[in-house]
């Protein structure tokens, strides 16, 4: 069984720390017992407002962790002072942390309650945030919260993801025993571990080969809500690889397949599909009530947003692929297949490399401009169920004990790969950039609402002022039509997009951009003034790859008809990624 306590989500205010947070406090609190201030962004939840906690500030003892007036120890004047202005500067809620002795259950002494009562108004005033204060154990968790708005509550729950999904209470949590259905996973998992998963909510991107049985397995172990994404209906090709499905599923939409199947394994599922890419507001926002998200499309955008998603808002995920190369003449490669831990505040997939940024250029255009943007006619993968289920097995195997705590170790999140024609299985540790603009607290970690994904879509997409999430938002209005820029885009998408820059690792032969990639016409950026102007569409290159090294400036074709093609501003986001040029 599990080393700690398990406890199931709980209805209330939550705090969520991202692991490596969790890892340094845990440092600095035990068993010296110092203190800290943390800040955190603010986001809805399925259960209750939710705290993200994206930056660490610890006290120095003996400096700024000094002998209290009425207490044991205290945080200097000074030392609060400078953290209060930095979270009314940040918009983000200030919580004082310290320890207490005991292991599994903590609460607040009678003169923690009273410094609160004596310095938490102030506070709040000189916030105009959230603030609180934090007592824990290695194993629990305490919050008193002043809000905003003059009230005052506990905190429910703590949550860490990491090797284990650790949530910290008080004290234990006690749960019902599980029913026959679930009687012998319970052996293993727990009651309380059922429980759990029962209570959580779980999104599935992308319900094709791997997503199908993702669902299938999902919904067998009892998860309580399911929420499926993915725009495409069902073609006789894909029939060999969908659970369950058959020839008078064809023409429909996969959602309503992965909803029937999921129906069928757990009648008392809760489900919500959602029929749309995954970029579109109303999945955006599901995502971010999640408690755990499966990415299993292989487009660039799908992994550019549940990348955006799980590091604004602290939700663990794991991302499933599977790679079978074949070359022109029918020769067979290396195959593999990946599962990667997709943790808040680690190494995202901008950082590792596995987003193509000029494929995700084109991705977020209409489809007959995407289909438009590729000279070379796309072909099939190839794809064989068992592969899938490979993979497949890997990621739910992880989320299982993950959530009921059963991992060994903590701190093991390296992604999995198998290589099936060698039956080798390997270990790889994510990679960190220093100052990436979404996984570290220099960028969108732990920002929620204040940097809320979807609101980069809302209010501001076509011309006449109406939202892309009006009308469906099906077609995503041809680029022709839109003012481009910032408004829907600015910030959330880092795109390099057709510039062959040699800083940049991805842009090269063999990381999936630069020359590989197939070009969609111009490929000059353009410059900062571009913004709020209007496009049409410009002449395509004579080749394949058209790759102008150049830094914002306009091609020649461009510069002589004084119009910019809708090509040339793809690359929104240039300066996001290279501030200062």
């Amino acid at each position: 069984m599990a080393r700690r306590p398990v406890n199931p989500p709980a209805e209330g205010w939550s705090l969520t720390i991202p692991h490596r947070l969790w890892t340094e406090l845990s440092a600095h609190l035990f068993p010296a017992g110092g203190g800290a201030v943390l800040l955190a962004g603010h986001a809805e939840g399925a259960r209750g407002p939710r705290l993200l906690a994206y930056d660490l500030i610890t006290a120095t003892n003996d400096a700024d962790y000094i002998p209290g007036e009425y207490g044991h120890r205290a945080l200097a004047p000074s030392f609060v002072r400078d953290a209060a202005v930095r979270a009314r500067d940040e918009s983000a809620a200030y919580l004082a942390v310290h320890a207490h002795a005991g292991l599994d259950r903590v609460r607040f002494s009678s003169v923690d309650t009273a410094s609160h009562e004596r310095g938490y108004p102030a506070l709040r005033q000189i916030t105009g945030q959230t603030v609180g204060g934090l007592v824990f154990t290695p194993h629990a968790a305490a919050g008193d919260l002043w809000l905003a708005d003059g009230s005052r509550t506990p905190l429910t729950e703590t949550v860490i993801p990491g090797g284990n999904l650790l949530r910290l209470r008080p004290c234990p949590a006690t749960a019902t025993p599980a029913g026959p259905d679930h009687d012998r996973q319970a052996r293993l998992l727990g009651d309380v571990g059922q429980e759990t998963l029962n209570r959580l909510r779980v999104a599935v991107v992308g319900l094709g080969g791997v997503g199908s049985i993702l669902v299938e397995e999902l919904a067998c172990l009892g998860v309580g809500t399911l929420v499926l994404i993915d725009k495409d209906t069902i073609e006789a090709s894909n029939l060999p690889r969908l659970v369950a499905s058959g020839k008078d599923d064809i023409g429909r939409l996969k959602t309503d397949l992965a909803a029937r199947n999921a129906q069928r394994a757990n009648p008392r599922i809760r489900l919500i599909p959602k029929a749309t890419r995954v970029e579109h507001p109303e999945a955006l926002k599901e995502l971010a009530l999640c408690d755990w998200i499966f990415l299993a499309a292989d487009s660039a955008s799908a992994r550019h947003w549940v990348n955006a998603t799980v590091q604004q808002f602290l939700i663990p995920g794991v991302q499933v692929g599977v790679k079978i190369p074949v070359d022109s003449a029918g020769c067979v490669g290396q195959i593999h297949t990946a599962t990667r831990i997709m943790l808040p505040g680690d190494g995202c997939l901008w950082c590792n490399r596995l987003i193509d940024s000029t494929q995700l250029a084109i991705d977020m255009h209409p489809k007959a401009e995407r289909d438009a943007a590729r000279y070379v006619p796309g072909v099939p993968a190839p794809s064989v169920i068992t592969l899938n289920t490979l993979a497949a097995a890997e990621a739910l195997n992880h989320f299982v004990l993950a959530a009921t705590g059963l991992h060994h170790d903590d701190h093991d999140h390296a992604a999995v790969i198998h290589r099936p024609r060698t039956r080798q299985r390997d270990l790889q540790d994510p990679r960190q950039d220093v100052n990436c603009r979404w996984c570290t607290p220099a960028g969108r970690l732990g920002r929620g609402d204040a940097e809320g994904v979807a609101k980069h879509f809302d209010g501001a997409g076509a011309p006449d002022g109406r939202s892309l999430a009006d009308g469906g938002a099906a077609d995503y209005r041809r680029m022709s039509e839109v003012p481009v820029v910032s408004h829907w885009l600015i910030g959330a998408l880092t795109v390099r997009c057709l510039l062959l820059d040699p800083a940049v690792p991805d842009q090269r032969e063999g990381h999936g951009g630069g020359t590989e990639a197939a070009g969609i016409g111009c490929a000059q950026a353009a410059p900062a003034a571009v913004q709020g102007r209007r496009y049409r569409r410009g002449p395509r290159p004579r080749r394949v790859g058209h790759l102008v090294e150049r830094d914002l400036a306009l091609s020649r074709r461009c510069a002589r008809s004084r119009r910019r093609c809708w090509q040339c501003v793809v690359v929104v986001a240039y300066r996001s990624i290279h501030p200062g040029r």
